[in-house]
């Protein structure tokens, strides 16, 4: 049955006469891309619609969808979530988003879905699914404003770049949900990762001694080669502050000098 409906995915969207009727056709588009991602989700393989039309319909949800329902922008957004793609809605469709994002939660494992537990965590407060309907607490230009420190995280793709440019992480230091979250829960989303490092360099950026008790709180952790060098290599980064100087030092009180010196592979 899977392969059957698969091949029928292909089949059609790989039709060029299916191809040039669907391009302008907004209705459409996120009427196919449902469908197919409906009976991709029944049948464990990945919707043929997307690959080919993620572009369209990237498209199409950037406009008001005027001529689209509620109930299909709302599908839209709930399958475009399970594909990990976090929204900018406009606030007409906001609780649309919401909904989706709490039927998300509640209706998969954390654990095996495209949806970053990070990303989760700093939108919503969200560390399982036990209170998904916390989300509709989350206020719309909170939510804006919690999305752009995730955007800038991800226009980099090495540490020292990210590093180099941490100028442009200072305003989000005067956020006080996204610091309050970062400060409450580093250690749950720490690692190698983006998300990860733009969170260290606010907590290495502020001057408040609670930043810097998370990581002094961190080094206690059983951590691995990898997240140990990680930290190192931001820590030599920072060294202006007596503060931040003292983190670098106890980090090699606690680990071995060759794990912060040099990248190794996790062991």
């Amino acid at each position: 049955m899977e392969n059957d409906v698969l091949k029928k995915q292909e089949t059609l969207y790989g039709n060029l006469n299916f191809a040039v009727a669907i391009k302008k056709d907004n209705v459409g588009i996120i009427k196919h891309f449902i469908a197919s991602e409906k009976e991709a989700y029944e049948n464990n393989f990945q919707g043929q619609f997307y690959p080919s039309y993620h572009n369209e319909i990237n498209r199409v949800m950037s406009t008001k969808m005027l001529k689209i329902s509620d109930e299909d922008i709302f599908l839209a957004f709930y399958y475009r979530l399970k594909l990990g793609i976090i929204d900018k809605p406009i606030e007409k469709h906001f609780s649309l988003f919401l909904k989706a994002v709490e039927h998300n939660i509640t209706d998969n494992d954390l654990e095996n879905t495209y949806l970053d537990a990070a990303q989760l965590y700093l939108l919503f407060g969200i560390k399982n699914n036990e209170n998904s309907d916390a989300v509709n607490d989350v206020i719309y230009e909170d939510y804006i404003e919690l999305l752009k420190f995730l955007n800038l995280c991800s226009t980099y793709n090495t540490y020292p770049n990210l590093r180099k440019k941490s100028i442009r992480f200072l305003p989000f230091l005067e956020n006080e949900i996204l610091m309050r979250r970062i400060t409450e829960g580093f250690s749950f989303y720490y690692g190698s990762t983006f998300i990860a490092a733009g969170s260290l360099v606010l907590l290495l950026l502020d001057t408040k001694k609670d930043s810097k008790n998370v990581l002094l709180d961190l080094h206690k952790n059983d951590l691995t080669n990898t997240n140990v060098w990680l930290l190192g290599s931001f820590y030599e980064d920072f060294q202006k502050t007596e503060i931040n100087k003292s983190l670098l030092k106890d980090l090699y009180n606690k680990y071995p000098k060759e794990w912060i010196d040099e990248y190794q592979k996790t062991n």
